[in-house]
């Protein structure tokens, strides 16, 4: 992930492939915390400016039963349990406005079932706009 880092370092914000090199830069993360860090039931959502999802760790089968290229593009709104679905924009600013946010959160697996999960939130994490957050089974205690 560190070559990924190096070339979206030379990317200058204003470049069309800015976004693109950020958001390998983040995939070749993600993919370096699962080889080196794996922890079963945990897994990781890496969401853009709005709310929508540009990594997703593999995790997120055991968890939903999503494959992770599924929920890319998706929004946070489009798989939280719909009785949360409106509190998430107040939710994602106060969010932003703190830098992190941890707590519980229910999400809808693919076949309908509301699951409730426990996860960890950073903003600007791994890099600046975009932001990561770390969901594991709430029946489970906090991983490390």
């Amino acid at each position: 992930w560190r070559v990924s880092e190096r070339q979206w370092e030379l990317t200058q914000p204003d470049d069309p492939g800015y976004r693109r090199a950020a958001i390998e830069v983040i995939t070749a993360w993600l993919r370096y915390q699962e080889l080196t860090d794996p922890e079963p039931g945990v897994f990781v959502l890496v969401a853009d400016e709005d709310h929508s999802f540009v990594a997703v760790g593999g995790g997120v089968k055991a968890a939903l039963d999503y494959d992770p290229a599924d929920l890319l593009g998706r929004r946070v709104e489009d798989i939280a349990a719909p009785e949360l679905a409106g509190s998430v924009h107040g939710a994602w600013q106060r969010f932003l406005e703190d830098g992190r946010q941890d707590g519980e959160f229910r999400l809808m697996s693919r076949d309908g079932r509301s699951v409730e999960l426990r996860f960890q939130a950073r903003a600007h994490h791994p890099i600046p706009g975009f932001h990561t957050s770390r969901l594991w089974p709430a029946d489970r205690d906090r991983p490390d």
